[in-house]
């Protein structure tokens, strides 16, 4: 008895918010979320790596099932993922609590961001199609951050995963290189980004009458039809694949 209290002692205690007791399903969390929250506190209060490992061994479910419940606070924006290094992560939840003191109630829909049309989630789904994995939630506070920080339209994030997988560098920082890139040089279409391809290339574009190439007209002897008769080069037109 002596030696299980003095266990009882030692293990210290962990403090919730009685307000986020009366409202947590207000913002959409379930009773697994609350315990996951709670399994979090705990670990990260006593200084320790809040793995999911850890915390999966403790609530005796898979690591997976709380894997895929810590994606979901990121994507549903009560938490942030902060890189300690050293492959050390922290888990912030400030987010929730703005959300619990601006009153905010969850909501179901899944809001499409910019005249792309393209939401987080159908981005989030080409980058597991393309990676062959799913994200972790690192990677997804990333996406979140190109939406609401950096504000790429979807379009061209598509294009630049597309891009990088061609090159063989599954990268989220590879990708966003490239948007940054493609910002840089004030290419804001797929179309825009062709044409600067195909430029760089050294395609030649007819302009009026007259073309552009390396040499300076016909040579001497050729007639003005078969001048006319030549086949024009065409500048293909980039077309984004139905998600």
């Amino acid at each position: 008895m002596e030696e299980n209290v003095k266990s009882l002692l030692s293990a210290g205690s962990t403090s919730i918010h009685n307000y986020l007791l009366l409202h947590y399903r207000d913002l959409g969390l379930d009773n697994d979320d609350l315990v996951i929250y709670l399994q979090i506190s705990r670990l990260q209060g006593q200084g320790d790596q809040a793995s999911p490992q850890l915390v999966a061994a403790t609530m005796k479910v898979t690591e997976q099932a709380v894997s895929e419940r810590l994606k979901r606070f990121v994507q549903q924006d009560w938490m942030t993922v902060q890189n300690l290094g050293n492959r050390q992560e922290f888990f912030d939840f400030t987010p929730l609590f703005d959300k619990l003191l601006k009153g905010q109630a969850a909501s179901n829909e899944n809001p499409v961001v910019s005249a792309g049309e393209q939401s987080r989630r159908q981005v989030v789904r080409v980058l597991q199609g393309e990676f062959g994995r799913p994200l972790s939630p690192m990677e997804l506070q990333t996406i979140h951050q190109w939406f609401d920080v950096e504000h790429f339209d979807p379009n061209m994030m598509v294009l630049a995963i597309r891009e990088a997988i061609a090159n063989n560098a599954r990268s989220l920082r590879y990708i966003e290189s490239i948007l940054i890139n493609w910002q840089k040089a004030n290419l804001t279409s797929p179309q825009a980004v062709q044409l600067d391809k195909e430029r760089r290339r050294g395609v030649s574009y007819e302009t009026g009458n007259r073309r552009k190439t390396g040499t300076s007209g016909p040579s001497r002897g050729q007639t003005t039809g078969q001048q006319g008769n030549k086949k024009k080069p065409t500048v293909p037109i980039f077309k984004l694949d139905d998600l």
